[in-house]
């Protein structure tokens, strides 16, 4: 393989100066314009940080409310536990006070009904009484007549 050496000493010096007229007159536009993205970079990417530090904070206040309505939402059903214990309650007591006050009013009543058969009962002996003593004054009594009035009543006793 031949070399030519005067084509490498041609592309060395054109490299040269190619390098020496992009440093005088475009290396400085060509620093400023990679600085500049550079600066752009960074500037984006702090950006991203404070983004994702607000991000953060405000998952974090999120966070804090879902843990505020969960305490509010088990506060409210302990609540309303309470208030359904509170009521089962109530509902008890009336129920016991109802019978309470039921099996008063049926002593009542049956004291009353008692009243009235005692009432009638004596109604009746005294009308049975007042019958055999109609009897007996319109008859004379002996011995037998007497037992027999006396059995008579009795049965009159049984029969009604």
């Amino acid at each position: 393989m031949n070399l030519d050496w005067g084509q490498i000493v041609t592309h060395i010096i054109g490299f040269l100066i190619a390098v020496w007229l992009v440093r005088r007159y475009a290396w400085d536009k060509l620093l400023g314009f990679i600085e500049h993205r550079r600066e752009t970079i960074a500037s984006s990417f702090s950006e991203i940080e404070k983004e994702k530090e607000a991000v953060a904070a405000q998952k974090k206040n999120f966070d804090q409310e879902l843990e505020n309505i969960e305490v509010t939402r088990r506060a409210r059903i302990q609540e309303a536990a309470s208030e359904a214990k509170e009521l089962a309650t109530g509902i008890r007591e009336d129920a016991r006070q109802e019978a309470v006050d039921m099996r008063q009013k049926a002593k009542q009543d049956i004291a009353l009904e008692l009243d009235k058969a005692n009432v009638m009962l004596k109604e009746r002996i005294i009308e049975a009484v007042f019958s055999v003593s109609e009897k007996i004054l319109k008859e004379k009594l002996d011995r037998d007549k007497h037992n027999r009035l006396i059995d008579d009543f009795l049965n009159d006793l049984k029969v009604e």
